[in-house]
């Protein structure tokens, strides 16, 4: 039975592709129907393509947010490795402290000095511009003064000083 049903199929293979090549407009409309496929094939294949190029963004852009959030949070690890050997000095300059004696001037210095290379090595710069020309640009005034032995726009006292943090 198995034989018959082959060779019944394999006969009506055979007698439709006679027909087509008999009948052009058959050929013409089977050709069209293969192409249609073709096309719907590519077509899906590209709309899939599509999909996955826009997840792939989404988890691009989700994975850059979540980089910029740690490094928000994480930046200043560093510069609080490097702080705390400061703080660490300052407590220790306070138990120099006696009834009769204050802390000792020296021990402060040292910690400042201390604390400028900190946040030199860390891109910040601290600013005295006492004596130098007053520049709108990095200084704020708050009074101005005449001072004959100084020239004009000359810094005659600092209120606050400030610092700049990599070259702003």
């Amino acid at each position: 039975m198995n034989k018959k049903k082959v060779s019944d199929k394999l006969n009506d293979e055979i007698s439709s592709e006679e027909e087509i090549q008999d009948n052009p407009d058959l050929e013409s409309k089977s050709s069209l129907n293969e192409e249609d496929v073709s096309l719907e094939n590519k077509i899906s294949f590209l709309e899939d393509q599509i999909l996955r190029l826009q997840a792939e963004m989404i988890n691009t852009q989700k994975s850059a947010q979540n980089d910029i959030v740690r490094a928000r949070i994480f930046g200043l690890e560093a510069f609080m490795k490097d702080l705390l050997s400061v703080i660490d000095n300052l407590f220790r300059n306070l138990d120099f402290k006696t009834e009769e004696n204050t802390i000792p001037a020296d021990g402060y210095e040292l910690i400042l000095r201390e604390l400028e290379n900190v946040l030199s090595k860390n891109g910040i710069i601290l600013l005295d511009p006492l004596g130098e020309e007053f520049d709108p640009k990095l200084h704020e005034a708050i009074s101005t003064s005449n001072d004959n032995e100084k020239r004009n726009n000359t810094i005659l006292s600092v209120a606050q000083k400030g610092c700049t943090l990599n070259d702003r």
